[in-house]
């Protein structure tokens, strides 16, 4: 049972929600990047489109997480809530597109 002294949110530092935006926008940098400088191959490209997707469904369930907490958002949280769990689904269009430039040959 809960007394009027213990809270029920975790309180997350600022740089998380700073550095997830950083690392969301690198990614498109990135991206463009490895089109100019690597070929793909017909895996690569596949590997490509399941990075974009995971980035957008990712970036879906970050801006729309609000609709998951118990039916209203705590005014503490940065961001509606940018967290842990965010960071560590951020990582996957970044392994999936580290796959596809490795599959790849570089451009001349």
């Amino acid at each position: 049972m809960l007394t009027e002294s213990m809270s029920v949110y975790l309180y997350e530092p600022f740089y998380i929600s700073i550095l997830l935006l950083l690392l969301g926008i690198v990614y498109i940098g990135i991206l463009v990047y490895s089109f100019t400088k690597v070929t793909f191959t017909i895996l690569g490209y596949g590997l490509i489109g399941i990075s974009i997707l995971t980035y957008l469904l990712i970036g879906l369930y970050m801006t729309g997480k609000e609709y998951y907490l118990d039916k209203d958002a705590p005014d503490i949280l940065i961001f509606g809530s940018f967290d842990f769990l965010e960071l560590t689904l951020l990582t996957y269009p970044y392994i999936f597109l580290t796959l596809a430039a490795v599959l790849g040959k570089k451009g001349e």
